[in-house]
């Protein structure tokens, strides 16, 4: 049986063993594009009509019973959105992956000749940035999650009802990404927002499920994480430039939530990064 890497997408033919059988430890999504397929997961037979999308659980071995040509299958690990605090519930604990069975949505987000075009087929080139490459594969699955739960996640009622904390929360994002560096306390965006600590952590908290300061300290990592990987920028301006006024407490915070020093981040980022076509046998 042949094992995926981290991430990837890729032709279900191209990644199939000669049982056409598939297991991944974590979260995959089936595409049929224009097919039928037919498949059995934990000996359940399940017929999928295409545009589908079906999302596939941790741990669930997959058996094709017939061949496919166009079906795509993406696949990653929660790793994936360690930065993306707004997505890590949602694919831990929401609707996606809750059904052992899996579940099937049809496709009723993008064309797919679209799909393909602006997805499938930037991703097989070889000579793409693999970085770029991983970005794309990241947005394509952002989208279809969203859609999908904008479509058939009922919370999302509830989220509609919590107005004032999804306001007060959009305005915190926004004068968090639009300030030059990041400040790490709840207290002075709560002060620049005119409201309570106690309100503004409601607020995230309701939005996101998470603290006020777990947000910013994901997204200064976020930020902290694009400039070590895409650029050449010195550590030193890169932590000036998150707040940091010595670049050893940058150095300490980041290896604190990390587990590597910046420069051991960026030295081995680009080996990390895996081919979205490469399996292991």
């Amino acid at each position: 049986m042949k094992t995926l890497r981290d991430w990837g997408l890729s032709a279900l033919s191209d990644i199939q063993d000669e049982d056409r059988m598939i297991n991944f430890a974590g979260y995959s999504i089936l595409y049929t594009a224009t097919e039928n397929v037919h498949l059995l997961i934990f000996d359940n037979e399940v017929h999928l009509p295409p545009e589908t999308f079906y999302y596939i659980p941790p741990d669930s071995p997959i058996q094709f019973m017939s061949e496919t040509r166009q079906a795509i299958l993406m696949w990653f690990k929660v790793d994936l959105f360690v930065d993306r605090l707004e997505f890590l519930s949602h694919i831990k604990r929401g609707i996606f992956f809750r059904n052992p069975l899996g579940w099937a949505v049809p496709n009723n987000f993008m064309p797919f000749e679209s799909i393909m075009k602006y997805y499938y087929f930037p991703t097989q080139e070889k000579v793409m940035n693999k970085l770029f490459a991983k970005n794309l594969l990241i947005n394509f699955l952002e989208f279809i999650l969203i859609r999908t739960l904008m479509e058939y996640d009922p919370k999302m009622d509830h989220y509609r009802k919590d107005s004032y904390e999804k306001e007060m929360a959009n305005k915190f994002i926004f004068l968090l990404l639009n300030e030059s560096s990041f400040n790490f306390t709840a207290v002075y965006y709560a002060d620049k927002l005119n409201i309570s600590k106690r309100t503004l952590d409601n607020a995230v908290q309701t939005v996101y499920g998470c603290t006020t300061k777990s947000f910013i300290i994901a997204k200064a990592l976020e930020k902290a994480k694009k400039l070590l990987r895409g650029t050449e920028i010195p550590v030193k301006n890169i932590s000036q430039d998150l707040g940091f006024s010595e670049e050893s407490n940058f150095s300490n915070f980041f290896k604190k939530h990390t587990g590597s020093s910046p420069r051991e981040f960026r030295d081995h980022a680009v080996s990390q990064i895996p081919n979205l076509r490469l399996v292991k046998s």
